[in-house]
């Protein structure tokens, strides 16, 4: 074979190459093309489908009417109705202008946004596993043979007076699970992620909830007893042994409760004799029960399992008598004072038996990293997921898209489901 021969085979071989790589990449880009054609037009028909929609997530008619008719069981047992009537619907809670079916409408849209919102959430963070994806399946499916024997058209006639069939309530099932999951997807389970340290600023935000206040409390008709040792006495039902004041020592109370007041007045009319922390600090070390707390103050939060607890555990060894009205001081602190006062400003609460005072004073950063103050922070990491995801779904909820065709929906007329709920165990 001459040389010009084989560098012109050669040449057809290269040229027969390069059509196919042509061809090959031709053949492909129009594979990638129709692919994205066909998923752009599955994702234009879902979108013409929805009913609810944001970022992605897709709601159509009857998803949106699973999670509804889902909700409104919900709603009956959280105000504690079994019976689901118009009459019932058309009446109206006490002291509200709004009759309960026009709460449940209200109350059903949020919840819809909601769970769209946190599903897009999770979508945004995480994907699920095939772990997951497995897990919903068997939950659904377990629904599908212990209520419908495991048939889908049988399943599908069950529930058409709610208006949603199995194919729904399976992807309805999907999109809650991912809802229910967004917060730990975000912040770790039950805030873990909080507490490592990269998310002070996020910590801070809930930080700022909180009120940290110092108490002052004279007593004026009873005292609590102390043994020789300086402990308190109990009696035998374990609780704290009660004395009445001589008439000395009532006004001797009396007289400091009043000149604590003038100087508060002084404070706020910018007198020259005024309040101080320190003196403050002076009347508690006379007055307070125990000193646990006086220098540090108490960090109180809308949110806290101490906040919430704090009356009923300051006056559990109390007599009978005192004891519910040093409840109700304490209940008092926090819900008429250490939230409505302002950094600086002092405030009191009178009595049957005795005057608390209040002084909410600045709060030390991160205080919630201080292992001298757990008992107030126990609960805080949990409760700062709570309160940071509740804020951004409600921030978010804003913006998503519901369509007219959402409210042909007659919420209130559409039969509650408690029936038709997936478990889904992973």
């Amino acid at each position: 074979m001459t040389e010009n021969k084989r560098l012109s085979e050669k040449g057809n071989v290269t040229e027969k190459n390069k059509r196919i790589v042509i061809i090959s990449v031709s053949v492909l880009l129009s594979l990638v093309l129709l692919f994205g054609a066909v998923m752009g037009t599955v994702t234009l028909v879902r979108r013409a489908r929805s009913v609810v929609s944001y970022g992605g997530v897709m709601l159509d008619r009857g998803v949106v009417n699973y999670l509804a008719a889902t909700y409104k069981s919900v709603f009956m047992q959280e105000i504690g109705v079994a019976y689901d009537t118009p009459e019932f619907w058309a009446d109206s809670p006490l002291g509200s202008r709004e009759s309960y079916g026009e709460l449940l409408v209200k109350a059903t849209e949020s919840y819809i946004r909601s769970v769209a919102v946190g599903a897009y959430l999770f979508d945004r963070y995480t994907r699920l596993s095939s772990g997951e994806r497995d897990a919903i399946e068997r939950a659904t499916a377990e629904i599908l043979d212990f209520v419908a024997e495991n048939s889908e058209e049988k399943f599908n006639e069950e529930c058409a007076a709610m208006g949603f069939d199995y194919s729904d309530f399976c992807r309805a099932t999907e999109i809650l699970y991912k809802s229910e999951q967004a917060k730990s997807v975000i912040y770790g389970y039950e805030g873990s992620a909080l507490s490592g340290g990269s998310m002070l600023a996020e910590c801070d935000e809930y930080f700022n909830e909180f009120a940290r206040v110092k108490i002052l409390y004279i007593p004026i008709r009873v005292d609590l007893v102390r043994d020789k040792d300086g402990k308190f006495e109990l009696d035998a039902d374990g609780r704290y042994v009660t004395e009445y004041f001589t008439p000395e020592e009532v006004q001797e109370r009396l007289s400091d409760i009043g000149r604590i007041r003038e100087l508060i007045e002084g404070l706020e009319n910018g007198d020259d004799e005024q309040i101080s922390p320190e003196f403050f600090d002076s009347m508690q070390k006379k007055y307070n029960y125990s000193a646990m707390y006086s220098e540090s103050g108490y960090y109180f939060s809308p949110f806290s399992e101490y906040s919430a607890k704090f009356a009923e555990e300051s006056s559990t060894l109390l007599p009978d008598g005192y004891r519910e009205a040093f409840h109700k001081y304490m209940s008092s602190v926090i819900e008429e004072e250490a939230f409505f006062l302002e950094e600086g400003e002092y405030g009191d609460i009178e009595g049957d038996y005795g005057v608390c005072f209040v002084y909410k004073c600045q709060k030390e950063n991160y205080a919630y990293l201080s292992a001298s103050y757990s008992a107030f922070f126990h609960d805080f990491y949990s409760d700062a997921a709570d309160y940071l995801y509740d804020r951004s779904v409600s921030e978010i909820s804003k913006d998503v898209t519901v369509k007219e065709v959402y409210y042909e929906i007659d919420v209130i007329a559409l039969p509650y489901n408690c029936d038709y709920i997936a478990k889904i165990e992973g």
